[in-house]
């Protein structure tokens, strides 16, 4: 419950209204663009001998790329969420091209799309259960302008993954998994 309290939280501060005049500045996106986010992470390991459920976590990202036009950014992004609980560290990270989609020139909502590769892991003081997997990603987003080029930006992410084989300390076993990661959050983007 502590998750979805922070959560709830998160999502009132990033909900806050700006002024007209805030949201229809937008910065000029042209050149290489950068950014990084952090936020909340909820993520679930499926399997047929796994517990159900998802587990809270402090997730983020960065990001950089190049602008192809004025709604159009292409680019590459790394993407982590963190858990631990009773001495288990969890840890689900991916590697992916993204796509980010303007639909109107004169606005700073967003839609991104990623394919890559994530890796997750479960890890104690002796063992470690991971699998790797092909993930994709879909996203939307809102750049406030701060400033000339640095936007603020309140965003949701859905990260999902292919089946994949599970090892455990380095041995392949006969299971199979997938994994998804809801987060939401806080970024920066500089154009």
């Amino acid at each position: 419950m502590r998750w979805s309290r922070r959560a709830s939280v998160l999502a009132l501060l990033i909900l806050i209204p700006w002024s007209a005049a805030e949201a229809q500045r937008v910065p000029d996106r042209s050149g290489f663009w950068f950014g990084a986010g952090i936020g909340l992470g909820s993520a679930r390991l499926s399997c047929t001998i796994c517990t159900t459920g998802r587990d809270g976590g402090t997730s983020g990202y960065v990001h950089l790329g190049a602008t192809v036009t004025k709604q159009l950014l292409v680019g590459g992004e790394v993407l982590a969420w963190y858990h631990t609980d009773n001495g288990i560290d969890f840890l689900l990270a991916s590697v992916q091209a993204v796509v980010v989609l303007y639909p109107m020139r004169t606005s700073g909502f967003y839609i991104k799309t990623g394919l890559g590769v994530s890796n997750y892991s479960a890890k104690d003081s002796v063992n470690k259960v991971s699998s790797q997997a092909l993930a994709g990603e879909i996203g939307v987003g809102y750049e406030v302008l701060v400033s000339n080029n640095i936007s603020m930006v309140p965003f949701a992410n859905f990260l999902g993954t292919s089946g994949a084989d599970v090892k455990f300390n380095n041995t392949v076993s006969s299971l199979g998994a997938r994994t998804s990661l809801i987060q939401i959050g806080l970024g920066v983007t500089l154009h």
